[in-house]
């Protein structure tokens, strides 16, 4: 219900998010949907996407420890997913609150609308890649087909990619809550949202093009 409503109706769930002195339920709520985007992450690992680097190793090691590594990074993705949504949720509420007075809690409450957003967007990413081969940076809802069009630069698609119709609904639902919540000109606001984003593709992008299987 916390969710619905905040995504369904942000101009007025976020009018009575700021005058309430207390959010009932927003840690338990916050902790479910971390523990979904540990399933996620892990059902995603389980299908095999993003695990090329194990297909190279399909005919140079036995099945026995095919399996082992095949386990191993469905583990290691769950974890990641465990980290990915506390980050998504504490990192962004953390960088509102210091440019503001206002509870942490009601940040907090906008990145679990993101959080979930960003599921959705990642249970579509896995949907093109089991049924149509597609990776991340192929999808239909990002800019990752023209920048691969535009150029050979990994680090220049991988950003691209960032840029998907999701993320710009984030940016729409988070600029919408911080503008409600502060109060500040629709130019502050912009920017805190905008720059924060930015800085984050930046950070995904970079993380994408590094190959950490070499640096085990």
């Amino acid at each position: 219900m916390m969710l619905l409503e905040g995504l369904k109706n942000p101009k007025y769930q976020s009018t009575i998010i700021r005058d309430s002195e207390r959010i009932r339920g927003l840690w338990w709520n916050a902790a479910l949907m971390v523990l979904a985007s540990t399933i996620v992450f892990a059902a995603s690992a389980w299908f095999g996407v993003g695990s090329e680097y194990l297909s190279r190793k399909l005919t140079s090691v036995s099945g026995a420890e095919y399996e082992m590594h095949k386990a191993l990074f469905i583990v290691g993705q769950a974890l990641w997913g465990l980290f990915y949504g506390t980050c998504i949720l504490l990192v962004p509420a953390l960088y509102f609150w210091s440019l503001s007075n206002v509870s942490l809690n009601k940040f907090l409450y906008l990145q679990f609308l993101v959080l979930a957003i960003l599921l959705v967007e990642k249970i579509v990413e896995v949907i093109l890649a089991v049924s149509f081969g597609l990776p991340d940076i192929s999808s239909p809802f990002s800019l990752g087909i023209l920048g691969q069009y535009l150029t050979n630069n990994s680090f220049i698609i991988s950003f691209l990619a960032c840029v998907t119709l999701f993320k710009l609904w984030i940016m729409a639902v988070q600029y919408r809550y911080v503008k409600i919540f502060t109060g500040r000109s629709r130019t502050s606001v912009l920017t805190m949202v905008v720059g924060l984003n930015i800085a984050l593709w930046l950070l995904s992008a970079l993380f994408s093009i590094i190959k950490f299987e070499k640096l085990v």
